[in-house]
């Protein structure tokens, strides 16, 4: 689930042709987001998580909307949340999710 994101750059390159480094980048990151995230990677990671891959209702995806009412970051956060509160659960706790998270929630708490 983690490495897809990258797998999912080097596609978006070679075989799409994306060219756009911040399109680019944003893929890289759709499924953690990252540190000094743009609002470019905050979009696509916030549509990744609502655009559910699985069966059934997102079990987040109330707060998520609720969150994204207040503004994208205040979105990309809940979900971010959401996997934080689990994370002794997780097989992976990538790092730039934790930095995300991070950082975000310094600056939803201060902004």
């Amino acid at each position: 689930m983690i490495i897809h994101q990258k797998l999912s750059k080097v596609i978006a390159y070679h075989i799409f042709k994306v060219e756009n480094s911040n399109i680019l980048d944003a893929i890289s990151c759709h499924t953690t987001l990252r540190k000094d995230s743009t609002e470019l990677d905050q979009i696509v990671f916030v549509a990744d998580k609502i655009q559910w891959d699985q069966t059934g209702t997102p079990p987040y995806i109330r707060e998520l909307k609720e969150k994204l009412d207040i503004s994208l970051k205040h979105g990309a956060l809940s979900y971010l949340t959401y996997l934080w509160d689990r994370r002794e659960s997780l097989r992976v706790l990538h790092p730039w999710l934790v930095d995300a998270y991070m950082e975000l929630s310094e600056e939803v708490e201060i902004g």
